[in-house]
């Protein structure tokens, strides 16, 4: 009998061992499980806080761009004309975003300045730099430098800060606003480009050919030639094209 009682006996406690086994975990298990569940942590919130700031940045491009657009329409209805002031649209343009254009013609800058006034004024201008941006404090000092490739120089330049604190400045003066870029959360950070500092021209998108000879028609705002941007080279950085394409709703591949 008490064979069989330490038999039984002998057999629970086994079984027990066995169980107990079963459904725990060694310290080493514990210690792996819980640097992985870190690890995959810090990678999900990467991901989600790279995502939050991208759509950021383009909510903030996308009115950026619209009240660029509204003042330059504004300043074409109230003056009644369309100002000398514009670069030619590039074949892509034309194709894709389906301009009617009726014969090309060349850059023309005789009407900038009528218009970066008039312009100015529209998109809420406070502050005026009109011959050093940086020095004059429109422009904060710790800006990135000019791109190579694409704005030369700051010092040769124009800069308006907007009541909304957007920063607006041209690349040289006889650039004017054939060549600008636009800061869409003004001096707060990160001040990069292509990442919170965006580059445009003022470009025709319609002509009229009468007699041989031809008219513009309208102008707007689109992206300048970016390819040769350096920036547009960079992981970080999205270019005013790509953009463009996002606001509108066009996929675009990822880098």
């Amino acid at each position: 009998m008490l064979k069989l009682v330490y038999s039984y006996f002998g057999m629970g406690i086994v079984r027990m061992n066995l169980f107990n086994r079963k459904s725990g975990y060694t310290l080493t298990e514990v210690m792996l499980t819980i640097t992985l569940i870190g690890f995959l942590s810090t990678l999900t919130l990467s991901t989600v806080g790279s995502s939050i700031q991208q759509r950021k940045r383009l909510a903030e491009f996308r009115t950026a761009y619209a009240k660029l657009s509204t003042a330059l329409k504004s300043v074409t209805s109230d003056t009644a004309k369309v100002h000398s002031c514009y670069l030619p649209p590039t074949a892509a343009e034309v194709t894709n975003l389906g301009l009617r254009i009726d014969g090309n013609t060349t850059a023309a800058s005789f009407g900038c300045q009528d218009l970066e006034r008039s312009f100015v004024r529209a998109m809420g201008a406070v502050r005026f730099c009109e011959n050093n941006p940086l020095t004059e404090g429109c422009l904060p000092t710790n800006y990135p430098k000019a791109v190579s490739g694409c704005f030369q120089n700051y010092s040769g330049s124009k800069a308006y800060v907007l009541d909304n604190s957007m920063i607006l400045f041209t690349d040289t003066k006889n650039n004017s606003l054939r060549l600008f870029a636009i800061d869409t959360n003004g001096r707060q950070g990160p001040n990069k480009w292509g990442q919170d500092i965006f580059p445009f021209s003022v470009k025709y998108t319609e002509t009229k050919t009468v007699n041989g000879k031809v008219f513009v028609k309208a102008i707007d705002i689109l992206p300048p030639n970016e390819s040769g941007c350096t920036y547009a080279t960079s992981k970080a950085a999205r270019t005013t094209t790509r953009l463009m394409k996002e606001s509108a709703g066009i996929k675009v591949e990822s880098d």
